[in-house]
């Protein structure tokens, strides 16, 4: 019998999870390959050290020798008895100061996040699926034993990777930098649901944004219609939804405009989830200078927090995933 020229395969085999763990890797390095990309990436990790010095001066309130609390006795008489009497409520009462306040703060830490990671996503939809589909790439993926739904694996674990620089990363690196120079080590324990309440946000953030990433960048090989369909997405529909009330927070009353705005919805999900009413409810048990707050703050505002439109949020979503999904079913495909 004449040899064919085929051996027996003695080297050490890759499991599908190896192939789609090169998708991600190969999307996510030409993701990186923009200028401007990276500039957005500095930008978040810039972001980070500012917010991690907003805890350390927080910290700084209990070390009574330290250059914050002596330099109290600057400031006016209203700025200086606010200041001391969070040093008083930060030392008598840790498990309801610490938690209640890192909570707040990593509220808004979050979310100022979103804009950079917005427009992260925008700088990068054209590496994901548009090139590929301008080269008929899903062929040469195909012909390398990986399927349809092995290449949108690797192509979500892209930019979930993207995001995790761009967000999740910048954001636990603050608070595992602001306790780590707080005065005593228990602010870790206390500062724990405020750390849960932001993973969880920005987890569920990062996989609704990337599953729609992936749908608008498959809406076209031309680079530039799916760039111009997130910006749409975005800023038209964020402009739309502000319509009726020019604020999400000047009325209790919700709209479905206000539906038609990613961010919109993306907030809503985190007011569930840091439930801010009641740790101002807790704060002002413990310290009674935080009544004043309540009567300061704009019309609506607590209504909204209290109750956010999260049924109006899931659908609008849903809705929007549901229309990703589509679009990846028709043009992943080989030609």
């Amino acid at each position: 019998m004449s040899p064919t020229g085929y051996e027996h395969w003695t080297g050490r085999r890759k499991n599908i999870w190896y192939r789609r763990r090169v998708i991600a890797a190969q999307g996510l390095s030409a993701c990186l390959q923009g200028r401007w990309l990276k500039r957005l990436i500095a930008v978040s990790w810039s972001a980070a050290l500012a917010q991690v010095a907003i805890l350390f001066f927080i910290g700084q309130l209990l070390v009574p020798d330290s250059f914050i609390v002596r330099s109290l006795g600057n400031f006016g008489d209203l700025p200086r008895a606010v200041a001391q009497g969070l040093m008083v409520w930060l030392d008598q009462n840790p498990e309801v100061s610490v938690g209640v306040t890192q909570n707040f703060l990593f509220y808004h830490f979050s979310r100022f996040y979103l804009p950079v990671t917005m427009l992260s996503l925008a700088l990068a939809l054209p590496h994901l699926i548009s090139r590929d589909l301008a080269g008929n790439a899903m062929v040469l993926y195909v012909s390398k034993a990986v399927n349809r739904t092995d290449y949108v694996l690797g192509k979500l674990g892209a930019v979930l990777a993207l995001l995790v620089l761009t967000w999740l990363g910048p954001l636990c690196t603050v608070w595992l930098l602001g306790n780590l120079l707080a005065p005593q080590w228990h602010f870790f324990w206390h500062s724990r649901a405020a750390l849960g309440h932001a993973m969880a946000f920005v987890g569920i953030s990062m996989l609704i944004l990337s599953g729609l990433a992936l749908g608008v960048s498959a809406l076209s090989s031309r680079e530039k219609v799916p760039v111009g369909a997130w910006l749409a997405l975005w800023l038209v529909g964020g402009f739309i939804s502000r319509g009726p009330r020019g604020s999400g927070f000047e009325n209790p009353a919700q709209s479905w405009l206000e539906n038609l705005s990613v961010t919109f919805n993306l907030d809503q999900i985190a007011a569930a989830l840091f439930r801010l009413p009641d740790g101002l409810k807790l704060a002002q048990d413990t310290n009674p200078i935080f009544s004043q707050f309540t009567g300061n703050l704009p019309p609506g505002m607590m209504s909204t927090l209290e109750n956010p439109d999260l049924g109006g949020a899931a659908i609008a979503l849903g809705l929007l995933l549901v229309a990703a999904a589509v679009v990846l079913y028709r043009r992943v495909q080989p030609q």
